[in-house]
């Protein structure tokens, strides 16, 4: 009897997690003539495998509450194919909401149609996730680590450090500043956020004629302040370039 009440109090208190997977873009560079998470992975796409590894990640103290996946605009039957052709997604994602909306023009404004997605299917959600549909060697466990520090921090996001020596340009291509390497990062993503204070973020940014941030923590750096880095993996690379399919097969 204790053990039960225990457990429904557990559930009672366990926080709602939201995942943004974009693949909104055109896949200009990578030349292959599909979009790159429509290309065959595992037992289906790159998106639909990398969609599995977070519907089977299991974040402490979490549930999943929603699913987001942004595509181009009037692609989303193509995105839902290229999801659920694949068996093990199938069989992942059960009763978790899942909704596939149109992206913008922009990274930034695919995001917030993610995030306004969000807030119609769980307005209570705690914390986002947001990743690139295109980094589908994610693993579970990299998932749990920035969901985990997200909750302690507010905002988290994986980094690798890089490991040739780092230079700053000029316009003209000569060497003007020379940077310490241990001081500096390669971020990935999942970024993950408290969901409330990024959705406003994105609110208020919408209704502006701002420029165009490069990524979310920029955009939480900008209205709330740090960022908390945890160790990201080398092997979670986003595919961009035609070499980079050499790691599908």
């Amino acid at each position: 009897m204790i053990w039960a009440r225990m457990t429904i109090l557990m559930k009672m208190t366990r926080s709602k997690l939201a995942v943004i997977i974009t693949a909104a873009g055109s896949s200009t560079r990578l030349g292959a003539g599909i979009k790159k998470e429509y290309l065959p992975y595992k037992s289906g796409t790159v998106l639909s495998a990398c969609a599995t590894v977070f519907l089977t990640a299991q974040c402490t103290g979490m549930e999943l509450a929603a699913m987001v996946v942004t595509c181009p605009p009037g692609g989303e039957n193509d995105a839902r194919n290229a999801l659920f052709s694949d068996k093990d997604f199938c069989a992942a994602i059960g009763a978790t909401p899942l909704q596939i909306v149109a992206g913008g023009t922009t990274r930034q404004a695919s995001v917030f149609e993610g995030l306004r997605a969000v807030k119609k299917i769980c307005p209570d959600t705690n914390y986002v996730l947001i990743h690139d549909g295109a980094r589908p060697f994610v693993s579970q466990k990299l998932v749990r680590i920035v969901a985990e520090a997200t909750a302690e921090h507010k905002a988290a996001v994986p980094g690798i450090t890089p490991t040739d020596t780092q230079k700053e340009v000029d316009a003209d291509g000569f060497i003007v500043r020379h940077l310490a390497r241990n001081s500096l990062c390669a971020v990935q993503t999942p970024q993950g956020f408290d969901f409330l204070p990024l959705y406003q973020a994105h609110s208020e940014l919408s209704q502006k004629n701002s420029r165009d941030f490069t990524d979310d923590t920029e955009i939480w750096a900008e209205f709330y302040g740090p960022v908390k880095v945890v160790p990201g993996e080398p092997s979670n690379i986003k595919i961009t370039y035609p070499a980079d399919l050499e790691r599908l097969c």
